[in-house]
């Protein structure tokens, strides 16, 4: 990673992300010696606690406008990814940089070497061949045959690397395209990226950087871990409410450290340590 790349990390304002907001500050410095990001999108009330607790620990934290909601009033928590985007552009405005987006329900291994390029992470699920993805190029003036060209190198996730020169023209065609797919899923900001980078006639490269906890108790080989998913080993999601969010930091011990799950969980519990000495 170079001192041009600027990670950015889209937050909500809730207890749930939260604390992955922490956990993923906490990886951030200690792995990569680097300072995030957090953009926060606005729920109507005052931020989360441990968004304040973030603030004293040193993080750089923004509001932002909440998009979850489009012009007719259909809710999709997703749109304010290219949201943070949009923020993002404005924060940097002065600066090239390269606007690195990640969700908070990430951390870091050791440090990435980002490409210095538009890029996503491989996803290995998406096919623009689905039919909702044909549905929406008529209204996008994109063919079939230029879509097809460019689809291998479209199915991708976060972390998303866009430049800065471009960053708000992505942002803006982004958010627009999601709101081309109806019924909405919740994989259509994926594809939405992907169509985004074809109708502005830009290349994406495409990274393989990411572990996910897919499989938990693999042995770990990449430089960052998504822990989207769960099971009855360990799930974010049983962390979600008010009530048992703070049961987050205190995680099972009987996961190997060479593991994907056990390199998360020791770093929860590195991190609960790492706020302890903080408000000391």
């Amino acid at each position: 990673m170079t001192t041009a790349h600027q990670i950015v990390v889209s937050a909500e304002n809730n207890p749930y992300i939260a604390w992955q907001c922490k956990l993923f500050y906490f990886s951030c410095v200690t792995r990569m010696n680097h300072q995030p990001v957090v953009v926060v999108h606005d729920s109507g009330e005052d931020w989360h606690p441990d968004f304040y607790e973030l603030a004293k620990a040193g993080c750089a934290i923004y509001s932002a406008p909440n998009y979850r909601y489009d012009r007719d009033g259909n809710d999709y928590a997703a749109r304010n990814q290219p949201g943070s985007l949009l923020r993002a552009a404005e924060l940097f405005h002065d600066q090239d940089v390269l606007i690195t987006l990640c969700d908070p329900d990430m951390v870091f291994v050791r440090r990435v070497e980002f490409p210095e390029v538009l890029a996503g992470e491989f996803s290995s699920f998406m096919d623009y061949d689905r039919d909702f993805v044909n549905d929406v190029l008529p209204k996008l003036g994109i063919t079939r045959a230029i879509l097809d060209e460019q689809k291998h190198s479209l199915c991708v996730s976060v972390p998303y690397i866009v430049p800065f020169g471009i960053a708000r023209a992505f942002g803006e065609t982004w958010m627009s395209i999601i709101d081309l797919f109806k019924p909405r899923r919740w994989e259509d900001v994926m594809y939405a990226f992907g169509l985004t980078a074809v109708k502005l006639r830009q290349r994406v490269a495409v990274t393989h950087l990411v572990d996910h906890n897919y499989w938990p108790e693999e042995i770990l080989q990449a430089t960052m871990i998504h822990y989207a998913y769960g099971d009855e080993r360990w799930n974010k999601r049983d962390y979600s409410r008010k009530e048992t969010n703070q049961n987050v930091w205190h995680p099972p011990e009987r996961y190997p450290p060479e593991t994907i799950l056990g390199e998360l969980l020791n770093q929860i519990k590195e991190a609960r340590e790492f706020y302890r000495s903080v408000f000391v």
